[in-house]
Order: structure tokens, then sequence, then C-alpha cells
């Protein structure tokens, strides 16, 4: 008999299908006219779906949380959780663009021990079964990345701060994953996220030798029953205490 499917090897593997079959999704829509909030619903429900289900199936005890989901609570008292977005940066996906991913994680004890996040717009999948291996720094100013909405305030700060060049995105696999391909050297976000943008980037993120913490320093604790980080650092470690006291000199 073939050896059981690891909790590692089984998050890689449902992100990976989820994101393929967003893809088609996107396509087809794109094709037929559909984009906004039409796209983007059709997007949720068919991943949050396909996710809830493959874990019913497979990893029947252990507690859930989806963004799409009812969080009725029951997770916090299993030791572990699964923490899934099935459809990361759904605006991107309802305009028919690249910025959009799915993010599988597991808790365990409120540790991001295992995750997965496929960007089919990059052609990855990064996960702790296959954690990406992060390409040494190019000789060029560092460059940091932050959501949309943080780029001209927090971004535009931490930027001149930092003496760096800023990028912003939607979506918080992407920005992981930019970092994690040497595209950028820290993804910064200077105020609250919900558990599922978070703990499967961090995972991944961790698994690639990166720092992911709270901008404080402190550990980002997951599984909780408000399911919501303070803040995210995701960086190169040479950035991590200069992201830190950067941000506490405001």
């Amino acid at each position: 008999m073939p050896a059981p499917e690891s909790d590692d090897e089984f998050a890689h593997r449902i992100a990976s299908e989820a994101a393929e079959m967003l893809a088609g999704l996107q396509r087809e829509g794109v094709a037929a006219g559909k984009f906004g909030w039409s796209l983007e619903e059709i997007g949720d429900t068919a991943a949050h779906d396909f996710l809830v289900a493959a874990i019913a199936a497979e990893r029947p005890d252990d507690g859930l949380l989806s963004e799409e989901g009812h969080d009725d609570g029951a997770r916090t008292a299993k030791s572990r959780a699964w923490i899934v977005d099935p459809l990361d940066g759904s605006s991107g996906f309802g305009a028919g663009n690249a910025e959009w991913a799915v993010h599988v994680a597991l808790s365990i004890d409120g540790e991001p021990l295992v995750g997965a996040v496929s960007v089919p717009g990059m052609d990855l999948t990064g996960s702790t079964a296959h954690p990406p291996i992060v390409p040494e720094r190019q000789d060029r100013r560092p460059v940091v990345i932050t959501g949309r909405t943080k780029a001209r305030s927090d971004g535009r700060l931490l930027a001149h701060m930092l003496d760096a060049d800023l990028a912003a995105c939607s979506s918080a696999g992407v920005k992981a994953m930019l970092v994690m391909s040497g595209e950028a050297d820290m993804y910064v976000h200077d105020g609250p996220l919900y558990e599922w943008d978070v703990c499967a980037p961090v995972a991944v993120a961790l698994a690639a030798g990166l720092d992911a913490c709270q901008t404080n320093g402190d550990p980002i604790v997951f599984n909780k029953s408000r399911p919501v980080s303070d803040s995210l650092i995701i960086c190169r470690p040479e950035f991590t205490g200069l992201i830190i006291d950067a941000l506490q000199s405001r």
C-alpha cells in the first residue's frame, strides 16, 4: 500500500488543484464577458466548496476556518485547524488579472506548521512540502511591497525610511511569493489582517528560511477565537530588525 499523504503534501495538492480549477473558471468567465462581482462569486464559491470537501473527506477530525464559510468557533477546541482562503485577491480574479492565489494552511496548537500558496499567475505553488528556494539578493535598492490600500501611507513612509523602492499588489499570497521569488525583499502590512490571509504565507515563508512575524517582532498565533493578526512582516532576515526599528520610530 502507498504511504499515507502527509499534511504538507495534502496542502500542496489541494491548493494546486483549487488554483488550477480557478484559472479555468477565470478563463471561461472572461471569454464569456463576465467581470467583477459575478466572476468573483463564482470563484469564491467553487474554491471554497472544493477545499471544504477535500478536508472533510481526508482530515475529518480537524477544525476548519475558511473565509467563505460560517465560523461557529468549534475549531478553537481543536489542536489541529485548517485555515484556508479559497480565493485570496478575489478582486484581481474578478478583473481577469493574475493578482490572486489560493491559501491552504494547518495550524497545530496555534503554530503555522503546514501551508501552501498557489499562484497560477507565477506558475508556482510554494508549500511546506516544497519550500521555494529564495535566490541570492540582487545588488539593487531594496524593494518593499505592500497592499494597494497601504501603499500611499505606511508603504511610502517605510520605503522612505529604508531607502527602498515601493511596489504594491492586492493579494497577500502574491506579495509573499514575490518576496520568496526574490522580486521583493519585504512584505509589510502594519495593521490587522484575517488569519486566512496570513497563515499559509507565513508557514511557507518560514519553511523557505524567511522571517515572518508581527511588526513588533512577536510571532503570530493562529486559530484564535477572533481570527485576526494585528500586523505582518514577511522578509529576508537581514531586513527584520530594520523594519521593526523603522516602524517603532515613527
